[in-house]
């Protein structure tokens, strides 16, 4: 008989986490019994959940946690009401309070051999939160997990205060050694408790968009760079563009094309038009298939300040795409030296790590060489949840 899997989370919205939970169904369905409980049952990501997978939904003030109140208003005046409550309630109380009067109307769900909050606990002022709570007094699943997404050192969810849930969990599974040696460190108390487990890839859905007839525009002899994330301060887009524009002016044949948005896009139109790099520099905006420029470009770029275990090296590897990224606690171990380069993780870092592959550009194609055999698998993470599933 399988064995019965109740997985946590707060909702389909566009997201890492997300992402890795869908790639994780899609893996273990046909091994394990799966159900999906969702916080808040919408999201631009349901069309890519497996229909053939139970999701079920909590009581009506359990969905609150799973929903902005921007979201809450589209709903109903009712819940549009009740959420911004809840959220007033949250920032002066924490969500202590919202999360167990919830919990009063949740009725226990049994018979589930492994309980799951994929989504970790965030600020205890946070208004969407309560799955590890969820997990452990509504659930009597012998096995009960709790995912870590994050890097303690650069995200503080203030977990001093969710020590006290995070303790109620069997296992807390870190999404890469790095993130798990990093989190001990940080709460040595759970260092039994640590393990960790990658996130699953969707290797078919990327090698079939990858072959898209989305085209990057391309002249005789270019060198074409790709980086696909949100324009935010962790990502540091504004930084790699002042580290490479000295190197760009250098190396006129090669243009980076920067995928996604968000709000530090302006600060990247800035520094493009003060460099004059707009012949080099292609801000493409959100687009719903990077996979294409992945797949056909020469070289994808990762300039973050900070990652935990970032889904896009895997990525870039099913789609035989070398790597230029900087130092973080799962570079290491996520990036062979075969495939990609890990450079110091600062301006001049990243200025030193590109100029060094153009001015050696037979290094890009070493490693394009040594992807021709290279096949990525998402076997290491069946043995790690295997693991995990047997307790």
């Amino acid at each position: 008989m399988k064995k019965r899997i109740l997985i946590v989370d707060k909702s389909f919205a566009v997201g890492g986490i997300q992402t890795a939970l869908i790639n994780m169904v899609k893996e273990l369905k046909d091994t394990y019994d799966i159900t999906v409980l969702m916080f808040n049952n919408d999201g631009v990501l349901k069309n890519r959940f497996p229909a053939d997978v139970k999701i079920i939904e909590p009581c009506y003030l359990m969905k609150l946690h799973g929903m902005s109140i921007g979201e809450a208003k589209k709903k109903s005046l009712t819940t549009y009401i009740l959420k911004a409550m809840t959220c007033a309630c949250d920032r002066v109380f924490t969500n202590t309070l919202s999360v167990w009067f919830a919990l009063l109307f949740q009725k226990k769900l049994t018979g589930y051999d492994v309980a799951i909050a994929f989504h970790h606990e965030d600020s205890p002022k946070a208004s969407i939160s309560g799955f590890y709570r969820f997990v452990a007094k509504k659930t009597d699943a012998p096995v009960k997990l709790g995912w870590i997404h994050y890097d303690p050192r650069f995200v503080s969810y203030d977990d001093t205060k969710n020590r006290k849930y995070m303790k109620k969990m069997n296992k807390l599974v870190c999404v890469s050694k790095g993130t798990a040696d990093n989190f001990i460190k940080c709460h040595p108390m759970f260092e039994n408790k640590v393990e960790y487990c990658y996130n699953f890839q969707d290797i078919d859905r990327i090698l079939e968009l990858s072959s898209n007839d989305e085209k990057i525009v391309r002249c005789e002899g270019e060198l074409v760079c790709f980086s696909a994330c949100r324009l935010t301060s962790q990502k540091a887009i504004p930084r790699a563009i002042r580290a490479f524009a000295p190197v760009l002016h250098q190396h006129q044949d090669v243009k980076w094309y920067i995928a996604g948005d968000g709000n530090e896009r302006a600060e990247c139109e800035q520094l493009i038009e003060q460099e004059s790099l707009g012949d080099q520099i292609v801000l493409l905006g959100a687009i719903d298939n990077p996979y294409p420029y992945m797949k056909r470009c020469d070289l994808y770029i990762q300039p973050s300040i900070y990652e935990a275990a970032p889904m896009v090296y895997g990525e870039a590897l099913i789609c035989k795409c070398p790597i230029l990224t900087t130092e973080n606690i799962s570079s290491s171990e996520m990036v062979d030296n075969k495939y990609g380069v890990i450079c110091e993780n600062s301006e001049n870092g990243l200025r030193t790590g590109l100029n060094n592959l153009l001015t050696n550009r037979g290094a890009i194609t070493e490693m394009r060489n040594h992807m021709k055999t290279f096949q990525y698998t998402n076997d290491i993470c069946h043995e790690q949840i295997e693991k995990l599933v047997r307790g």
